[in-house]
């Protein structure tokens, strides 16, 4: 169900989440009497994206992401044109298997100019949901033209990025944040959570004092975000141990090729998975790869602050690939 509004007063907004709420609570014809609906929130998710993007991978991206954590969804969709300021309200519902009571979580979206963004803060801070936490997760590339976004940072409780895609926050923005006592989370960080614990378990029971170089091979013009936070996290973890990133080759997508950490750990990254050799032993470790909802599902089971992800983002410098 939608309902378009021709004031973006915030009372409004609500009063028209009520009304929807209503309509949606009333029993339709032929369904079990008391079938119903369930209003499920159990946060605030702030999404910023631009306008046409994928707008269709989005919504599946938030029906599925609804499902662990039910939500009141704020979606703004930024446009290169002048002037617009728009909103529409409707429910995301679906039935559980087995169950007559359908769940439904609301979602306000907005159409905004970036000359308007001036007044996004004040609409949609009234309409976070009380007493639960709230996720600002900025997804769109046209936020490097917003001005003086410090309202908007304002508005959550965690800050989700992606260092992946175009125009996201440089690392050393990130490092601000977390400095200043923000919860931070980066997608391009939660990739490498299968990745890291399979190296965990290869160094375990090593004195790491002993590992005094390790080498990450990757190939690309420049190392991606998830090869320079993976040589973070090894320096801030092995202590005084050289990390050096090695392009093997300038050509194709810029990607994670193999890990060698002296003396016997050899890793190589394969499609879906990790090749791995210690001393005599070869194994592979399937390490596939998550979709958009899976990463951010990861990221907002942690409403605390992530010390080994902020360790790692302390370490994050400056690099010289050794070709």
């Amino acid at each position: 169900m939608s309902s378009a509004t021709a004031s973006l007063k915030p009372d409004h907004l609500l009063h028209e989440l009520e009304e929807l709420w209503t309509s949606l609570s009333k029993d339709e014809p032929g369904a079990e009497k008391g079938a119903g609906v369930l209003r499920a929130c159990a946060m605030t998710l702030i999404v910023f994206v631009d306008d046409e993007a994928d707008s269709m991978m989005l919504g599946e991206t938030l029906a599925q992401l609804m499902r662990a954590h039910p939500s009141r969804a704020i979606v703004v969709r930024l446009r290169e044109d002048a002037g617009v300021l728009e909103s529409r309200v409707f429910a995301q519902c679906w039935k559980p298997f087995g169950h007559d009571r359908q769940i439904c979580c609301e979602q306000i979206e907005f159409s905004v100019s970036i000359n308007r963004m001036v007044d996004i803060p004040s609409i949609v801070s009234p309409l976070a949901a009380a007493d639960v936490p709230r996720v600002v997760w900025f997804r769109a590339t046209r936020m490097e033209n917003v001005p003086n976004i410090g309202d908007l940072l304002a508005l959550g409780d965690k800050i989700v990025v992606d260092s992946t895609r175009s125009g996201a926050p440089t690392f050393a923005d990130l490092r601000v944040l977390a400095n200043a006592g923000c919860l931070v989370g980066d997608l391009a960080w939660t990739r490498l959570t299968k990745l890291r614990q399979l190296i965990a378990q290869l160094l375990d029971g090593r004195d790491l004092k002993t590992v005094s170089n390790v080498t990450i091979d990757y190939c690309g013009s420049e190392a991606p975000a998830g090869v320079k936070y993976l040589q973070a996290w090894l320096r801030a973890e092995l202590g005084s141990a050289e990390v050096d990133l090695h392009r093997v080759s300038a050509a194709g997508t810029p990607k994670l090729k193999a890990i060698h950490i002296p003396p016997d750990i050899q890793i190589r990254m394969e499609e879906g998975c990790a090749e791995y050799e210690t001393g005599s032993m070869k194994q592979r470790a399937n390490i596939p790869e998550c979709a958009e909802s899976e990463l951010l599902s990861e990221e907002l089971n942690i409403m605390a602050h992530d010390r080994v992800f902020e360790r790692a983002l302390q370490r994050m410098t400056a690099w010289t690939p050794k070709s």
